[in-house]
C-alpha cells in the first residue's frame, strides 16, 4: 500500500517551481518580447537559438549505438546495418563539423 504524502500549498508551489526551472535550462532557445501592438494587441517576439554542439554529439552518439545493440539481436537485418551505416556517416559528417566550428 502506498503511502499518501500531503504537502502543504508552500511545498506544492516549490515543487512546481523547480520543475519550471529545470525545464526552462533544458529549452536551447530564448525568447524576448520585443513589442505589443497598442491597437491588435499582437506580440512581436525575438527568438535565440543556442546550439549545444556538444549535447547534440552525443544525442547522435547514442543513436549509433543503440542501432549497434539492435544489430547484435537481429544480425540478419539489412535495413537496420543500412541505419547504422548512414546513422554513423551523420556522426562523422558531425564530428567534423562540430570540430571546424
Amino acid at each position: 500500500m502506498k503511502k499518501i504524502v500531503k504537502l502543504t500549498e508552500q511545498e506544492f508551489k516549490n515543487i512546481i517551481e523547480n520543475v519550471i526551472i529545470e525545464q526552462n535550462n533544458l529549452k536551447d532557445y530564448s525568447t524576448k518580447l520585443v513589442n505589443i501592438s497598442p491597437i491588435t494587441g499582437e506580440k512581436t517576439w525575438d527568438i535565440t537559438y543556442q546550439i549545444n554542439l556538444d549535447k547534440l554529439y552525443k544525442e547522435i552518439d547514442d543513436i549509433v549505438n543503440k542501432i549497434e545493440k539492435l544489430i547484435v539481436q537481429n544480425k540478419n537485418d539489412l535495413q537496420l546495418k543500412e541505419l547504422l551505416k548512414l546513422s554513423k556517416l551523420l556522426r562523422n559528417k558531425f564530428s567534423r563539423y562540430k570540430t571546424k566550428i
